[in-house]
């Protein structure tokens, strides 16, 4: 025989216990810290909040990378809201979600850092700063420019227990003062160099070298690289990388002048510290005329096919519709440049970032748009062949609620079906991490 079907009251005491029970999960949820799901509007994955007294753009600066891959797993340098500092988290590739180590790197809120993961030596560095805020026209101040510090910190990786180890001696004090960014490479002969812009009381800066000497903890003096294109303006940033297995490369923006260039200087392993070699990346009619650099620089080498190509995604102080404001510059390996339009004026890209599938030769682009902040977008191309289609690209990271996504990030290394390629990036007004895993295979 068929039961009947109970109907409940909805005004009865089924409905009191239903209300009691909503009442009960608020009140739980507004004690823990429960991930926000994505919205059916979203692309990426929501992550932790990095809210903190003085923390701001933690995944900035735009030549930085604070993500690596080692031990076939994601690893990420990231503000923990609860420890009060930076640590070393891991991503869960099934659950897709940022675990926090032990690791404390630095609880300095203003520091950014930028991380160095050398397979060949075995140790993950980070070169860490603090930083300033310098934009066109509204210079720091003196004050800012000269307190805080860079760092250098050394972790040790232990495999059975999967985490890192700060290394005794560490960490090192490399300079006295802040700037907008650091960066760190290592060259063939084991060497560590850094670079980074200081702005000067007349409110230029200039572009500063140092390097490792008998050991990691012991540095030589900082010095302005041996060129005249070394003075810039407050605005501008510098990066380094090694590349075609012997080389130092440092690029940097320069604004000072009408017709706005990026340059590299090179340097050859071995050589005296001071010897370099300087040539027009962008600009003075190399690729572009005119207006032809702001402040956004990212670098990548391409090392496995003994091309020694070096890849640059840019801005450009472009205003006019049509002009490309984001472009791939592309140097092979006898030192001759050509460029890629990425993004016009009209699709308002900023932030651009490049990576290197070495295993199906593609070159990938990310860059954020509107320039305010918003959504991460991506174009790829051939390694051998750079072309990418107009418009604003792929959205690869957008949020329904987040609408101010910026600063993207990733690593240096070059990845693989078998790495993936992770980006992380922000949400400044919500201080909420988002993340994209991108499978290559």
């Amino acid at each position: 025989m068929t039961k009947p079907v109970r109907r409940h009251n909805f005004e009865g005491t089924p409905m009191r216990l239903l209300r009691l029970l909503i009442a009960l999960l608020l009140a739980v949820a507004a004690t823990v810290a429960v991930p926000i799901p994505a919205q059916a509007a979203d692309v990426g994955v929501p992550g932790p909040s990095y809210a903190g007294d003085g923390v701001r753009t933690p995944t900035a600066d735009k030549a930085q990378s604070k993500l690596w891959v080692q031990d076939g797993r994601w690893w990420a340098l990231m503000w923990s809201a609860s420890a009060n500092a930076t640590k070393i988290h891991r991503l869960d590739a099934a659950t897709q979600v940022w675990q926090e180590t032990e690791t404390v790197v630095d609880a300095r809120p203003s520091a950014r850092g930028d991380a160095l993961w050398d397979e060949r030596g075995g140790k993950l560095y980070v070169v860490s700063g603090t930083t300033v805020l310098s934009e066109w026209g509204a210079p720091p101040s003196q004050e800012a420019v000269t307190s805080g510090s860079a760092e250098l910190h050394r972790f040790s990786y232990d495999a059975s227990t999967k985490t890192y180890t700060r290394d005794a001696g560490f960490p090192v004090t490399l300079r006295r003062g802040s700037s907008e960014s650091i960066t760190v490479a290592k060259d063939s002969l084991g060497k560590l160099w850094v670079t980074y812009t200081v702005v000067s009381a007349d409110n230029s800066s200039r572009v500063y070298v140092n390097h490792s000497t008998t050991s990691d903890a012991a540095w030589g003096t900082p010095f302005v690289l041996p060129t005249p294109n070394a003075q810039a303006s407050n605005d501008d940033i510098s990066a380094v990388t090694s590349f075609q297995g012997n080389k130092i490369a440092v690029m940097w923006s320069n604004q000072r002048s009408e017709q706005k260039r990026f340059y590299l200087a090179v340097h050859q392993d071995g050589q005296p510290e001071k010897s370099w070699q300087t040539e027009v990346a962008y600009g003075a009619g190399n690729n572009c005329t005119g207006g032809c650099a702001n402040d956004h620089l990212n670098l990548r080498q391409l090392a496995t096919d003994g091309s020694g190509r070096l890849y640059a995604a840019i801005k450009t102080s472009a205003q006019q519709p049509g002009q490309t404001l984001v472009a791939l510059l592309v140097r092979d390996g006898n030192g001759r440049w050509t460029s890629a339009p990425f993004g016009a004026v009209e699709d308002a890209h900023t932030r651009p970032m490049v990576m290197i599938d070495q295993e199906h030769r593609q070159v990938w682009m990310f860059a954020v748009a509107p320039e305010g902040g918003g959504t991460v977008y991506y174009k790829k191309a051939p390694l051998d062949n750079v072309s990418f289609p107009p418009g604003p690209g792929t959205p690869v990271i957008r949020s329904g609620t987040d609408l101010d996504i910026n600063d993207p990030t990733t690593t240096k290394q070059n990845v693989t079906g078998q790495t993936g390629l992770v980006v992380l990036t922000a949400s400044r007004v919500n201080a909420r991490y988002w993340h994209a895993a991108i499978d290559l295979r």
